[in-house]
């Protein structure tokens, strides 16, 4: 096995890090970073970061090719391949012109088209590509103000249906009437348009129309006890109203997180 001390991608802290560490050969290295867990421990004692341990363990596999030694090595290099996985990444008849095309340049014989042709099917027996990353889908801020302005309309609208209905007086109907409405708009305001702007725009309009046309506070009282006497449970609509429309908006997002499940939709189609 060659020793780690030919591995171009390995600075020389880490070198006499991973010596300390009793790895001094690829094939050890190999060994200590076969696991995802074993190549975390490694990087946490190296003081490496675990992309590191990855490109050492990359030029490692390289290295311990079938007939691949120092020149092999530099060929490999010059070619443009510094570890496994970009060999993984090329097509055989690439690789070959590549490997032809970088013994010219060091004016040296290139290896036998086998020789070649091992190397790269061997690659695909000792390592496979690691899964590509996801790609986060591009930012819409277009929709985001959309649904905030789709949530704004419906919280406002809520409000203004709210004051509208609710009384003056007795201060017990005034707080049932807001927490039931205000309920039903945090609902719909989920079914109209999902997402953060979408709650963010409902809870602003809803909370600014509700302290503009209602913005009042309301004492509740309580029935005379040996306890108490003559006293209540303030109550402010506005602050209410958001609170209301917050649980309307929870409980619809609740409802539709149970809907999508694969037995709740199994269910309902068994009852239908």
């Amino acid at each position: 096995m060659p020793p780690i001390t030919e591995l171009t991608r390995i600075e020389l802290v880490y070198l006499e890090r991973l010596e300390k560490q009793g790895v001094f050969t690829t094939g050890i290295l190999l060994e200590v970073s076969e696991t995802p867990t074993r190549r975390q421990y490694l990087a946490d004692h190296a003081g490496a970061s675990l992309a590191e341990v990855l490109a050492w363990r990359d030029e490692a596999l390289m290295l311990n090719l079938a007939a691949f030694g120092p020149t092999e090595h530099a060929l490999l290099m010059q070619a443009g391949f510094p570890g496994l996985e970009s060999i993984l990444r090329t097509d055989l008849d690439t690789f070959k012109a590549r490997v032809h095309r970088a013994a010219g340049q060091l004016k040296i014989e290139p290896p036998a088209d086998l020789t070649i042709t091992g190397w790269w099917e061997q690659a695909r027996t000792l390592e496979t590509l690691p899964d590509a990353e996801p790609i986060p889908p591009p930012a819409d801020a277009a929709g985001a103000i959309l649904r905030f302005l789709v949530g704004a309309l419906v919280g406002a609208g809520g409000a203004v249906v709210t004051a509208l209905l609710t009384p003056a007086d007795p201060a017990l109907l005034a707080t049932v009437v807001v927490i039931a409405l205000m309920t039903v708009t945090g609902a719909v305001g989920r079914l109209a348009a999902r997402g953060l702007a979408s709650f963010t725009g409902l809870t602003v309009a809803a909370f600014a129309v509700l302290a503009f046309l209602v913005g009042r506070g309301l004492t509740i009282l309580l029935p005379n006890t040996p306890f108490w006497q003559d006293q209540g449970i303030a109550v402010n609509l506005p602050a209410t109203g958001l609170l209301a429309a917050i649980v309307g908006w929870s409980v619809a997002w609740a409802a539709g997180r149970i809907g999508r499940r694969p037995a709740f939709r199994r269910a309902s189609e068994r009852a239908a």
